[in-house]
């Protein structure tokens, strides 16, 4: 098939075996077997070369397809060797692949090689139910009946900005950065990515940023502020100069006292392995 689909492209049999390392003889030999196995004539001469036949040429797209998912299950099994002791494959929005998985890779998986796929929730669960990942992280879980959300670490939410903003006495009053991306499919109404519970509390979302870190920025120049994990903040300030440091701003009165989780993600057939009880732990150590 390969040999085929070099043949429709370059119209030559001196060209396609070039292309193969072997010689024009063998070529066109295994070319006469792939037809006889197709039952149907693919090639007519044309003067010193040939040509596709208009079957042949309808065959195509399909012969293409069939390599690409061919070469897929070679890549998923390659893959397999490394999942097991020296291959990560996660996905995560960037809450966690900025300011928790590179503390997390430099401890827990400093040998590994690592795929880090940045992803909402909702499409991180399909990453990992169709195998493209092995394991996810989010603090909002979208159900999928393949796969299990492990329940790992409980984390503190709170509003974060500049401490000249601590005076500010009315939610109405701060300008928020939110993530652009809406939430589909959350259990619990929650329609932002940072988790905000929209049905019980406005605000002023004054910034809508697709970039955790253009955020961070805002809140540091004093001209926005945002609801965070606070081991997002306690991260960021560790690198941070002192006068761009952020603080916990006072929640606004009677907010719902609702108990944020990090979530594990993994597919039910999915036997846990070192990977995940590796990440497990890595997630009790720095998000709190």
């Amino acid at each position: 098939m390969r040999y085929f689909l070099s043949l429709s492209r370059t119209g030559s049999i001196t060209k396609s075996a070039e292309l193969h390392s072997i010689s024009p003889a063998a070529f066109s030999k295994a070319i006469r077997v792939f037809q006889e196995e197709i039952g149907h004539e693919l090639t007519l001469p044309s003067g010193r070369g040939l040509i596709l036949t208009d079957y042949a040429k309808s065959i195509v797209p399909e012969i293409e397809s069939v390599i690409q998912q061919m070469d897929m299950i070679k890549k998923k099994a390659d893959t397999h060797v490394f999942d097991r002791g020296s291959y990560l494959r996660i996905a995560t929005f960037e809450v966690f692949s900025t300011h928790f998985m590179i503390k997390a890779l430099s401890e827990f998986f400093p040998d590994y090689r690592c795929d880090l796929h940045e992803a909402i929730p909702g499409k991180m669960e399909e990453l990992v139910a169709t195998g493209k990942v092995n394991l996810a992280l989010t603090y909002i879980p979208i159900p999928h009946s393949d796969l299990d959300h492990l329940k790992v670490q409980e984390i503190e939410m709170g509003i974060f900005g500049k401490k000249s903003l601590a005076n500010k006495q009315k939610l109405s009053d701060l300008r928020f950065v939110v993530p652009i991306c809406p939430i589909e499919g959350s259990p619990n109404k929650v329609k932002g990515l940072d988790g905000w519970p929209d049905d019980a509390f406005s605000r002023n979302n004054f910034y809508q940023v697709s970039m955790l870190e253009t955020a961070l920025g805002l809140c540091r120049e004093g001209l926005a502020v945002a609801y965070l994990p606070k081991f997002v903040v306690n991260i960021h300030n560790e690198i941070i100069k002192r006068e761009h440091q952020l603080i916990e701003l006072p929640m606004p009165k009677n907010f719902p006292k609702t108990k944020s989780f990090v979530y594990l993600i993994k597919r039910k057939t999915d036997i846990e392995g070192t990977e995940a009880k590796r990440l497990a732990q890595a997630i009790r150590k720095f998000c709190r």
